[in-house]
């Protein structure tokens, strides 16, 4: 596609002056010594071997998309499946899908945002509080789904603090590319013993601006020689219109010793699907969530916790307005226990039971999985060892899986047990260095697209295949973090290193084979593997009592190949870059330049994806008000108005990333 040639030259004129790239800060990693993070016991976040970071606060108010996964899109480590301003979700170091599990307030969002990269997750993020993001496998806790890492979307919509006064926050925002209007507004207030929780919002956008056409030349190029027609959208992203609403009641009574509560919330969305010309998604969800929890000081029992949540979700795919296609349903429940000891002041862990029951069916001409009943259920224990300088912790989960699809043959049933295991531990090099090493043996049950999908899925272009004789895949992982955080003034790091070997890794592999006008994708397994590092440098520029500048330059990259020497598909390319960050007393000023490689270590059947340069800029300023804390912001996105295309997306040769866009919105916390 076209680029103009004073954009080559700002490109050309940027690399030099910066050399390298720098993605979005994800809360500063080396600057979070009393961040709690809840999806890994409310353990601080420096005391995790895992790595793990955490987004909130203004940093999350500036970064907020219309979808979690471009919210978290250019974090360290973390890309993106990129289907449109909605339908976004999360890739942790080249894994996502079925190996990425989403939770809201520590419980599975029990939607179908896992089976196809169209549907949306029903996690709305401006509601967040903070994100959590572990990188790698979470399976110990969290169960199969989390093979490939955890997002953990903190809401609060079941209060466990008391309040007494009336206290929340609104916010309205807007942004350029695709006419982006959305707002959010949260209410906290009780008496005595009992809080509760209400929030409302609202966000709607239209077609999204390109600097180039719809198409890639490689893919024009491809269809071209085989003899068929292309068409392209020149400018815009046509079909990518987003309608998205919803809110939630929640209430708790608190006691000294502790909870118990529940709320109840409603999501609707209405969005185009930008690799089809007319086809839309209406989608509904029902959530309804309780919890309960004991604690005590006393004993070597300290706590209880009980957790539940209950979803009634159904979507419609619509092949153009008033024509209705395949309809998507879903029953759902999770339950969590977990009971929490302290047997000295130097052991303490926790054990608990999971349960997962989903109930699925697609009924339509394109509905290319079959209903089908998936239970699960999980047991969990985790050990932590205190032994001065260095930090212990252990811990294993056997879980079982069973599914049944509703097909007249003898392999419509899986049914499998599995079991996974974890070591870690921390150690202070000095007051301001560690070495964290984690090791995790996990499994990943496969689910019911991969076992027995058979047919078009339109959505995403291809005509899918599962396996019902597919086993349950398992990985071997190491993972080595060295940190400093020796605070703003000085020079600080963190560099991640990570190492899985799978077996019977389950893949979608491209055939070169046509079905019904679509290529033909088949689920399979083999031995494969992942490698590469996530690296972070600080470096104070400037330090005083009323401000500082800093530089900041960070790397990463992951690499995946099969046995028989084939690369893993949808791969994320190398990523290098720097940024400026100046804050001084109400003023947070940051510009980065990110630059995404070319990826061309390819998998059979696929296409190489041109390396693109991301200029990125965010300028805020806070203040107090009569009304309370405001935060007013600014932030410019694609300043060089590249064309740009995610290779972790299923789509990429359709749907490019937006052009050019300002976003600006205010946030009041009172």
């Amino acid at each position: 596609m076209y680029r103009s040639h004073r954009s080559r030259l700002l490109q050309r004129a940027f690399s030099v002056l910066f050399f390298t790239y720098s993605i979005d800060v994800l809360a500063d990693e080396t600057q979070l010594q009393e961040v709690v993070v809840t999806a890994s016991l409310g353990k601080n976040l420096l005391d995790i071997a895992q790595p793990t970071a955490v987004l909130e606060g203004d940093d999350l108010s500036r970064r907020l998309a219309g979808s979690l996964g471009e919210t978290l899109s250019g974090q360290l480590g973390v890309s993106s499946s990129y289907f449109g301003p909605t339908a976004s979700r999360p890739v942790i170091r080249g894994m996502g899908g079925y190996r990425v599990q989403t939770l809201q307030d520590g419980l599975a969002t029990l939607d179908v945002g896992s089976l196809s990269d169209d549907h949306a997750s029903t996690i709305d993020p401006s509601l967040a509080e903070q994100v959590e993001i572990l990188k790698g496998p979470a399976t110990l806790l969290y169960g199969s789904g989390a093979s490939g890492g955890l997002v953990n979307v903190v809401t609060h919509r079941i209060p466990i603090k008391g309040a007494t006064a009336f206290d929340g926050s609104a916010e309205v925002r807007g942004g350029t590319a695709a006419d982006e209007r959305a707002g959010v507004f949260a209410v906290n207030t009780g008496r005595e013993r009992i809080a509760m929780h209400a929030d409302l919002f609202k966000s709607k956008s239209g077609a999204i601006d390109i600097p180039g056409g719809t198409v890639s030349d490689r893919l024009i190029e491809q269809l071209s020689a085989a003899g068929e027609t292309v068409e392209t959208h020149q400018g815009e992203i046509p079909n990518a219109g987003t309608d998205v609403e919803g809110g939630a009641l929640g209430a708790s009574w608190i006691e000294k010793n502790g909870l118990v509560g529940g709320s109840v919330s409603r999501y609707e969305a209405q969005y185009g699907i930008p690799s089809e010309e007319t086809a839309f998604i209406d989608m509904q969800q029902n959530r309804y969530e309780a919890k309960a929890e004991w604690r005590t000081d006393r004993g070597w029992l300290r706590a209880i916790n009980l957790n539940g949540a209950y979803n009634d979700y159904t979507h419609t795919e619509f092949e153009a307005p008033g024509i209705p296609g395949t309809v998507f349903n879903q029953d759902a429940f999770e339950i969590r226990v977990a009971a929490n000891h302290v047997h000295t002041d130097a052991w303490r862990g926790t054990f608990g039971i999971q349960v997962t029951h989903l109930d699925f069916s697609a009924e339509g001409d394109e509905a290319f999985v079959p209903a089908s009943v998936t239970k699960s259920i999980g047991v969990f224990a985790l050990e932590e060892f205190d032994a001065g300088e260095w930090t212990f912790s252990v811990g294993a989960r056997g879980e079982q899986q069973r599914i049944d699809a509703a097909l007249p043959t003898a392999a419509s049933s899986f049914d499998n047990k599995a079991a996974s295991f974890s070591a870690g531990g921390i150690v202070a090099l000095s007051d301001v260095d560690t070495l964290a090493i984690s090791l995790t043996h996990s499994a990943r049950h496969p689910q019911a697209t991969e076992l027995y999908a058979n047919g078009p899925h339109i959505a995403a272009q291809r005509f899918e295949i599962g396996d019902a004789t597919l086993d349950t895949e398992t990985s071997n992982t190491i993972d080595i973090s060295l940190r400093r955080n020796n605070g703003n003034d000085a020079i600080n790091w963190l560099l991640n290193a990570f190492y899985n070997d799978y077996e019977n890794f389950v893949f979608a592999a491209p055939t070169g084979e046509i079905e019904d006008e679509l290529p033909i994708v088949r689920y399979l397994q083999s031995a494969a593997k992942t490698y590469g590092y996530e690296a972070e440098l600080w470096v104070p520029l400037y330090h005083s009592e009323v401000g500082s500048v800093r530089l900041r330059v960070m790397s990463d990259y992951v690499r995946g190949e099969r046995s028989e020497g084939e690369r893993l598909p949808q791969m994320p390319p190398l990523r290098i870059g720097t940024g400026v960050h100046f804050d001084q007393t109400s003023w947070h000023v940051e510009v980065e330049a990110i630059h995404n490689a070319r990826q061309d270590r390819l998998a059979s059947n696929e296409l190489a994806t041109d390396g693109y340069l991301m200029l990125n800029a965010d300028l805020s300023y806070s203040l107090e008000t009569a009304a309370g804390d405001c935060l007013l912001f600014v932030r410019a996105t694609n300043l060089l108005d590249e064309e740009a295309r995610q290779h972790t997306s299923s789509v990429k040769d359709l749907v490019p990333l937006p052009g050019r866009s300002i976003n600006a919105g205010i946030r009041l916390a009172f």
